[in-house]
């Protein structure tokens, strides 16, 4: 997994040079809101996503994407991706822990440690409750449940290549999307349920691609993003139909590195960081 983490940061960091240069944003990697502002995490201007460097920052837009504060915090981070939010707490998963940061004063209030789990590549979260969140590692091909007041880690299901995942907790259903750096048109789309208080995954149709992002947009659609290369912009957005599981591309221009986007539901917006171009594109759906 090391030569092909080596490979990918070595093809990025020579299509991303220059754009890099003169933008406040810095391999940006995840976005999430509170409804005021934009909160975009930073892997840094090294893309080294599973090194421990210090690069990493996460900044705060206003909802039109303009930089208002290039770092929130002092506290030291190294890749930071995926977030979630909590009664005004921003958690960031960082390579092997998960921080908790008090978005009034910028402070860190909780860490949890993942280096129990093997991983160097946490990836997404998203919030079961108030005290819950979920966590995909992408390098292990795990996703855990962390409990928050007690730090416990357990595991929930295995899914290769595992990155964006969902919670609905109307369904009690965890929807996930892998992207596999050995095969960038292997990754799938899939489900996990509770039978009989038990994790079960279920690949949902048969939609592969290099999957980043993933929301719900109603109750019967996902929304995802696809990388579609790594070597050259060929990003995109997809629908896919819950019921027919048939996927739909939106007809929007080619993105270069979409990651894990946030969704306005009540504004139908699309807030994707273009993590190569180092961007943040917003879409009207």
């Amino acid at each position: 997994m090391k030569k092909v983490f080596t490979l990918l940061t070595g093809i990025l960091l020579t299509v991303s040079a220059i754009a890099q240069e003169s933008a406040s944003l810095a391999h940006p990697e995840s976005l999430i809101s509170d409804g005021r502002f934009l909160y975009a995490t930073n892997i840094g201007k090294t893309f080294a996503p599973a090194e421990k460097d210090g690069d990493g920052f996460i900044s705060k837009l206003s909802l039109d994407g303009k930089m208002l504060s290039p770092s929130i915090t002092a506290e030291k981070l190294n890749g930071p991706k995926g977030t979630a939010l909590i009664k005004g707490v921003l958690y960031v998963a960082d390579i092997d822990r998960i921080i908790g940061i008090d978005l009034t004063s910028g402070k860190k209030v909780l860490e949890v440690s993942l280096t129990s789990t093997g991983t160097s590549f946490a990836n997404d979260l998203t919030v079961r409750d108030d005290h819950t969140l979920f966590v995909s590692t992408t390098d292990i091909g795990k996703i855990f449940e962390v409990n928050l007041n007690t730090n416990q880690v357990q595991p929930v299901a295995d899914v290769k290549g595992a990155n964006g995942i969902y919670y609905d907790k109307a369904t009690n259903h965890l929807y996930t999307c892998s992207f596999i750096f050995e095969d960038m048109q292997s990754g799938e789309i899939g489900v996990i349920s509770w039978q009989q208080q038990k994790p079960v995954y279920e690949r949902i149709g048969n939609v592969h691609g290099a999957f980043d992002g993933l929301a719900l947009l109603d109750n019967h659609t996902l929304i995802v993003s696809d990388w579609g290369a790594i070597d050259h912009p060929a990003g995109f957005v997809e629908t896919i139909d819950l019921g027919t599981k048939m996927a739909t591309k939106l007809d929007w221009p080619v993105m270069n590195g979409p990651a894990d986007f946030y969704y306005d539901a009540k504004g139908r917006r699309l807030f994707i960081p273009e993590l190569v171009a180092g961007n943040i594109v917003i879409k009207h759906l």
